[in-house]
Parts: structure tokens; sequence; C-alpha cells
């Protein structure tokens, strides 16, 4: 019987304790969390790394969800990888 091979799931949020969430959430899946704390910091780590899928938080500084999505589409490499979106903005907090 073969090992399963793990893979990268990139979890890309501006805010530690909804990392520390969505960590605590996935890590019995038993792959390779990773974890970028913005759009640019995401988008570094795929230029060397591959990932399975992304987990991307809407509301970030300087680039939001949609932007760093936009850019990582434009790329070959990445644009297929399935991008789930995330965002702790409530009901009430749309005007």
């Amino acid at each position: 019987m073969s090992a399963i091979e793990k893979v990268n799931i990139l979890l890309v949020d501006d805010r530690r304790p909804n990392l520390f969430a969505l960590e605590s959430i996935l890590k019995s899946l038993g792959q390779n969390l990773v974890e970028a704390t913005s759009g640019v910091e995401a988008l570094k780590y795929l230029l060397r790394n591959e990932v399975a899928v992304i987990l991307l938080d809407v509301e970030m500084p300087d680039m939001d969800g949609f932007q760093t999505a936009t850019l990582i589409r434009e790329r070959e490499k990445t644009k297929h990888t399935p991008i789930i979106f995330l965002t702790a903005i409530s009901k009430s907090d749309v005007h």
C-alpha cells in the first residue's frame, strides 16, 4: 500500500486569529498548511511552490482577495488552482 502524498493548502488572511482558526479546523486533514498574511506574500509563495487549493480572505489591506485572485489566474501555473473565498463580513456589515 502506497502512502498518500501530502499537498500544500495555502491559507491567506491578514488576521492571525483567523489563520489559527483555519489551521485548527484543517489540521485533521494531515496536509501541509501554509500561511500567508497578505496577497503579496501569497503570490511570492506561489512563484516557488505548487498548492492544491487556496483559501483566500476577501478583506485584506493593500491587495484584497479579489485582486489577489485575479493575479493568481493570470499565471499559467496557477490559473486552474481552486480558490475558496473567505470573509468575516456579516450581513450587518454590508450597507
